[in-house]
C-alpha cells in the first residue's frame, strides 16, 4: 500500500509463536495489497483498471467488500468521496508515480478530459458471484482513501481469532484501530498528529476501547505552484485539488475502513454539512480548520469529545 504498519500485541505468546504470528500478519497484508494496491502492476484492482466497459470482472472478497463500501459513502455525499478519482489523482502527480514534485499544474483540458472518466455511478457491482463492471474503459479505481483502514479492519479479525491474545493496536499508514486492553490493564491512548508538523505536538489525544480512529490532511502530500497549495485530497466534483479552510479531519468508528473513507470524505464538504452527517451516523469527528489569521481552530462534535483525553 506504500506505507508502514505498526502492531502492538498483549500476549503471552513465546518467542516462536510471536515469529509465526508476524508471518501470518505479514501474509494477510501481502495478500490484501495483491487485491487493493494500485503500486502492485499485476493486483487485482490494477488489472480491473484495466478492462474494457460493460464487462463483469469477478473480484475477491477483498475488493468487493471495499468498493462496496466505498460506494455506500459516495451515495451519502453525492460523490465528495469517491474512488473513481484514480485518472485525476495521477494527473496531478499524487498517485503511484509520485510526480508531485514537478510542482506545476496540469493544463485545463487535461483536466477537463479525465472528468469525463470519474464518477462512482459508472460502476457497477454485482454480490453473487462478487463481481464489478465499468461503464468506462477510461475509468481506473483508486481505493487508497479507504484499503488501509480496511487493511486494518482484516488484521483486527486475524488477532481476535488467535488464542492467547488479550488485547492489540494496529496501525497502517497513520489509521488505527484497538481491541481489548493494554499490558496493564488500561485503555490504548492515541495521539492525532498537529498540521503544525514545523511545530510537533499532537492536536489531541484519544482513549479508545474497540473502536478506530482514521484521519486525513492537506499538510502531508502537497506542492506550491506560483503562491498557490494543491494537496493530494482531489474534489470528485471538479478534478482538481480541493480549496478549502479544513487543514485536517479525524474520525472514530467501530469500522477502520469507514473511519477512512468518511476522514476523507469529511475534507471535501463543508464544516456544517460534515457534522450533520457524523451525527447522524453516529460518527466520533474532529475537524482542524485554517483561521483568517492563520491559527487554527478545532471542532468536536460530541460524540469525538467522549473520547477525548484532555
Amino acid at each position: 500500500m506504500g506505507t508502514s504498519y505498526h502492531i502492538v500485541v498483549t500476549t503471552s505468546f513465546s518467542t516462536k509463536t510471536r515469529t509465526q504470528l508476524k508471518k501470518n500478519v505479514e501474509r494477510r497484508l501481502k495478500e490484501i495489497s495483491q487485491h487493493l494496491s494500485t503500486y502492485i502492476k499485476d493486483s487485482e484492482i490494477s488489472r480491473l483498471n484495466q478492462a474494457e466497459a460493460g464487462v463483469w470482472v469477478h473480484v475477491s472478497s477483498d475488493l468487493y467488500r471495499v468498493v462496496t463500501a466505498a460506494d455506500s459513502v459516495s451515495t451519502m455525499t453525492d460523490g465528495a468521496f469517491d474512488i473513481t478519482i484514480g485518472p485525476a489523482v495521477e494527473l496531478w502527480g499524487f498517485g503511484d508515480a509520485k510526480k508531485a514534485s514537478q510542482n506545476e499544474p496540469p493544463k485545463e483540458e487535461h483536466i477537463l478530459a479525465i472528468k469525463n472518466s470519474v464518477g462512482y455511478q459508472k460502476i457497477e457491482i454485482q454480490e453473487k458471484p462478487p463481481a464489478i463492471k465499468k461503464l468506462d474503459s477510461n475509468l481506473k479505481i483508486d481505493v487508497s482513501a479507504i484499503a488501509k483502514g480496511y487493511g486494518v479492519d482484516e488484521i483486527v479479525l486475524l488477532l481476535q481469532g488467535m488464542e492467547d491474545i488479550h488485547g492489540a493496536m494496529v496501525e497502517i499508514g497513520g489509521e488505527v484501530r484497538v481491541f481489548g486492553d493494554r499490558h496493564d490493564g488500561s485503555e490504548w491512548t492515541v495521539g492525532i498528529q498537529s498540521p503544525l508538523r514545523n511545530r510537533g505536538g499532537l492536536a489531541a489525544r484519544v482513549h479508545l476501547q474497540d473502536k478506530s480512529l482514521a484521519s486525513s490532511g492537506d499538510y502531508v502530500h502537497f506542492f506550491k505552484h506560483e503562491g498557490r497549495r494543491f494537496s493530494h485530497i482531489i474534489d470528485p466534483d471538479e478534478g482538481v485539488p480541493v480549496e478549502t479552510d479544513v487543514v485536517a479531519t479525524a474520525v472514530i468508528d467501530s469500522s477502520c475502513m469507514v473511519a477512512d473513507a468518511w476522514a476523507t470524505a469529511f475534507m471535501v464538504l463543508d464544516v456544517k454539512e460534515s457534522l450533520e452527517i457524523a451525527d447522524r451516523e453516529e460518527l466520533g469527528l474532529m475537524i482542524i480548520r485554517r483561521e483568517a489569521t492563520n491559527d487554527l481552530e478545532v471542532i468536536s462534535n460530541n460524540t469525538f469529545k467522549q473520547y477525548r483525553v484532555e
